[in-house]
């Protein structure tokens, strides 16, 4: 019988026995759950190393063609700006006409293939904070946000009868103590 038989007739076995009802009882039951989750755990890394496998000559090829559709727009965002600098300065010309004449500019223009406009816009604002801050501390326009240290709040606390107490004893007002059944993990050898 073949390596690979035998292999095949383990694999069997382990799932006919995973199928039947499971009981852990003891400890010789508990050892062999967390060898069944062991297994478990192999076949998924198994299962992504695979994935992995298949996946890496799509990706290197994926990124050739990203790399080759940035190169290949270059040229033709190159003329998409040309040509909006050129409907620009054609719009800011004829705004600038209207207004010498008299008459109130139109703003957006409707083509075929869309609108072009121009649109007021809110003024950039560059600002030096610290110049900023020590005048807005003297006109009273800063922000201060208070919070909890909860850390070291916790830290001069003791617990007892779902309930916070501090160092004196006293109650801490505005905190509830549930108490939580411990967190069960299964950790696994390498």
């Amino acid at each position: 019988m073949s390596l690979e038989n035998v292999l095949l007739d383990i694999n069997e076995q382990e799932t006919e026995e995973m199928q039947v009802a499971f009981v852990v009882n003891d400890l010789e039951s508990a050892i062999e759950a967390q060898r069944r989750i062991a297994w478990f755990v192999e076949r998924q890394a198994e299962i992504d190393r695979i994935i992995e496998k298949q996946i890496a000559p799509y990706l290197a090829k994926i990124e050739k063609i990203k790399e080759w559709g940035i190169q290949a727009k270059v040229e033709h965002e190159e003329k998409q700006a040309y040509y909006t600098i050129l409907l620009e300065q054609y719009m800011r010309k004829e705004i600038a006409e209207q207004i010498e004449v008299g008459k109130k500019p139109k703003k957006t223009w409707s083509f075929p293939y869309g609108k072009v406009s121009l649109k007021k816009q809110q003024p950039e604002f560059q600002k030096d904070e610290a110049t900023l801050l020590e005048y807005a501390k003297l006109a009273g326009f800063v922000k201060v946000k208070e919070s909890t240290d909860w850390a070291e709040l916790k830290k001069s606390c003791v617990v007892a009868d779902g309930k916070l107490y501090d160092m004196n004893g006293e109650q801490v007002p505005g905190v509830v103590v549930v108490e939580r059944d411990e967190k069960f993990t299964v950790e696994l050898n390498n």
